[in-house]
């Protein structure tokens, strides 16, 4: 029996674990596989890749163009809303999948800002409130816990001249 060996990612946690699943398998199997590392989520779905919607229970995971070493994503929330500020102008709103990356959500707000390739490399996405800088390509499902919802701010690289 064939064997997949899957990057999973988990609501809440920007770890990624190693998991080894058949081939036949569905995502019934990604879900059992973070049962057995104690990371179990009632009612979550699972997501290959950056696609936007869910893999289907019960249908193999091969047919559903999960290869191995492909990257998983576990997660209650279909779809995340996020909150985007940036200095003086108004605040946007846009919905992602939990598998949207950093650098994903970044480059939608940078086009909606308009804002010049120049000035768009002299910035990054910080969690709004903290001092948290994510990964580029960290998976906003991996930042968030029990909600849909999540808020960044575009702030300007802090640098050092001397």
């Amino acid at each position: 029996m064939t064997k997949l060996k899957l990057f999973m990612q988990i609501e809440g946690r920007r770890s990624i674990e190693l998991i080894e699943v058949a081939e036949e398998a569905g995502p019934e199997a990604v879900l059992a596989a973070a049962a057995a590392l104690g990371l179990a989520i009632e009612a979550a779905m699972v997501f290959a890749g950056e696609d936007e919607q869910p893999l289907r229970m019960g249908k193999p995971l091969h047919h559903q163009g999960v290869k191995d070493k492909h990257r998983v994503h576990v997660h209650r929330c279909k779809k995340i809303g996020v909150t985007l500020h940036y200095a003086d102008t108004p605040e946007a709103h846009h919905t992602f999948a939990p598998t949207a990356t950093v650098t994903h959500v970044k480059r939608w707000y940078v086009h909606e800002l308009k804002m010049a390739p120049i000035d768009a490399s002299e910035h990054v996405l910080q969690i709004t409130g903290t001092n948290d800088r994510p990964d580029p390509d960290v998976q906003i499902g991996a930042l968030l816990t029990g909600c849909c919802e999540l808020s960044f701010s575009l702030v300007p690289i802090k640098r050092v001249e001397g």
